[in-house]
């Protein structure tokens, strides 16, 4: 008999047609019971064809088996390459604390650890940006090198109207000038526990409170120094050792304390204490400290016409170094997964302080600056302000500094609007020099931000305000933005707006206004650069931000 089927375009793998010929087959046998020796020869070749169908089906199973073999072995190798990658992923040590409000600061961060990925959970496979950012974080690599940087386009504006009568005469300010900032950072792994960090950086060399590079000096090409160096020892997940040219340790770039520009000689320690989740809201606390070698003048003995007599050394004895040794803790607190806070309290204590002073006059350029760059600078160091003695003299009002200081920083995860997020951050600082009895020895700071520059579309709203007394801060450590001109001795408010306009591209409008607090003579031996009959100085700058 013969049976016709009629043929499925859609069914044309050999199990199909195994089963049509099966069904036929049975079909065949069900209605004729009993078949004449001719029918059973006709449906011999049937029967061949089945078993032809069914080896090749076996093949083809043996072919299955061994592809799925094939793919199991490929995704195996492929794993170990990503667990490799993990374990080859660079580091990352943050030195200076997560209460920073300056996007220029995370820039500098995002450069530092462009070559490194979150890390997904034991449980769960790495997404598919995760392992982008690791074969990338490889691609930066140039032999034992992972490299980065930022690069940064400004617009700079200073504004300040001269005096009127009967005050002092005092010329008007007017500066706007385009400036540009590179920095280029080098890591390497040295072990597992050992790794080395530099960085290059643009900048005029007598200042050390900015890296920015005027668009002047006709076409003169502009130089690029050193800027970071040092080796970096974590032998576990709570302790950090630096040493070399190392950002300060308890540095937050919210310009108050330090510029978020300068840079300390010495060495840096750090102790996380981790506390368990268990209901505490304590999480972690960290002990800091750091010791910093700002000044070697090389003078066996000091005779009374040399400068550091004039800074207040005492004739006949050696000349001593200036240092600044700075210590506290800090108790991070994780109240659930929209509140957190930290409390900080430190101490910087400064040895020798007028030999800071001293740098910023010629004489003190002489021999404390220029015989350890091997240059002769075109002027002294910039960034003096704190009331001195006599007027432009090398002795500071204040007897010394020993500056405490109390930090308290509000976290809030705040809410999303689209895809973009909104964090909320309160920031409050305040300082007293306890190195003097003298007024004007307090100071203080008030932040607040809404908003964080992640991505494209993201938006961030800050605003500051400062007070800094004469004899508060050292002047020619902390910010040169927000006090130009002078870092102490000023009021100020400050105000930033931030957009997103790629990934690694930020759009940046600032705003300062200062004044200054006293006046020269306000107090016995209180001279300051600037008095209080200055008029209000306005500072305006535009920058675009790019990271790479």
């Amino acid at each position: 008999m013969k049976f016709q089927t009629r043929r499925k375009p859609q069914l044309s793998s050999l199990s199909t047609a195994l089963f049509i010929l099966c069904v036929g087959v049975g079909v065949a046998s069900a209605q004729e019971p009993a078949q004449s020796p001719e029918t059973k020869t006709a449906e011999a070749p049937v029967s061949d064809r089945v078993r032809t169908l069914e080896e090749e089906l076996a093949k083809q199973n043996s072919k299955l088996d061994l592809l799925q073999k094939t793919v199991s072995q490929q995704q195996q190798a492929i794993q170990a390459l990503l667990d490799r990658l993990s374990s080859s992923e660079p580091r990352v040590i943050n030195a200076s604390p997560t209460t920073g409000t300056s996007l220029a600061s995370n820039a500098s961060a995002a450069a530092t650890v462009a070559g490194g990925a979150s890390q997904a959970s034991p449980t769960q496979a790495p997404t598919i940006e995760q392992r982008l950012a690791k074969v990338e974080g490889q691609a930066l690599r140039i032999g034992p090198f992972r490299f980065s940087g930022d690069f940064r386009l400004r617009a700079d504006a200073i504004f300040r109207s001269a005096s009127e009568p009967p005050d002092p005469p005092l010329q008007h300010v007017q500066n706007v000038r385009a400036r540009y900032r590179l920095r280029l950072n080098f890591d390497t792994d040295l072990y597992p526990t050992l790794s080395f960090h530099g960085q290059l950086a643009t900048g005029a060399i007598n200042n050390p409170l900015t890296l920015d590079q005027d668009f002047t000096s006709t076409t003169v090409r502009h130089p690029f120094f050193l800027n970071e160096a040092w080796v970096d020892y974590h032998p576990n997940k709570s302790i950090q050792l630096q040493a070399g040219r190392v950002q300060e340790i308890f540095a937050d770039n919210s310009r108050f304390l330090f510029d978020d520009d300068i840079r300390f000689n010495g060495f840096n320690e750090k102790y996380i204490l981790p506390f368990k989740k268990n209901g505490a809201a304590v999480t972690s606390v960290e002990f800091r400290a750091g010791q910093y070698i700002l000044t070697n003048p090389n003078v066996a003995v000091i005779a009374s016409n040399s400068p550091l007599a004039h800074a207040g050394e005492v004739v006949g004895t050696a000349g001593r170094s200036a240092n600044l040794f700075h210590q506290g803790v800090l108790i991070n607190q994780q109240f659930n997964k929209k509140w957190g806070d930290q409390i900080g309290v430190d101490v910087q204590l400064y040895r020798h302080p007028n030999q800071i002073l001293l740098a910023s006059t010629a004489e003190g350029l002489t021999l404390l600056i220029q015989p350890g760059l091997g240059l002769a600078l075109s002027g002294p160091l910039a960034g003096s302000g704190n009331a001195t003695t006599t007027a432009g003299g090398t002795l500071y009002t204040a007897e010394g500094f020993d500056i405490a200081r109390l930090s308290y920083r509000l976290n809030y995860a705040g809410f999303k609007i689209g895809d973009h997020n909104y964090p909320l951050t309160f920031n409050l600082q305040v300082a007293r020099n306890l190195g003097t009895g003298l007024s004007e020895r307090d100071a203080m700071l008030a932040a607040v931000q809404f908003g964080r520059i992640t991505k494209r579309g993201d938006k961030s709203l800050l605003y500051l305000f400062t007070i800094k007394g004469a004899n508060s801060l050292i002047s020619q450590v902390t910010d040169d933005d927000l006090g130009t001109g002078t870092g102490v001795n000023i009021r100020g408010h400050h105000l930033r707006f931030e957009y997103g306009l790629a990934k690694k591209i930020t759009f940046q409008s600032l705003f300062f206004t200062q004044r200054a607090i006293r006046s020269s003579g306000d107090f016995p031996n209180f001279f300051v650069p600037l008095s209080a009959f200055t008029p209000r100085t306005y500072r305006f700058q535009q920058q675009l931000v790019f990271v790479f």
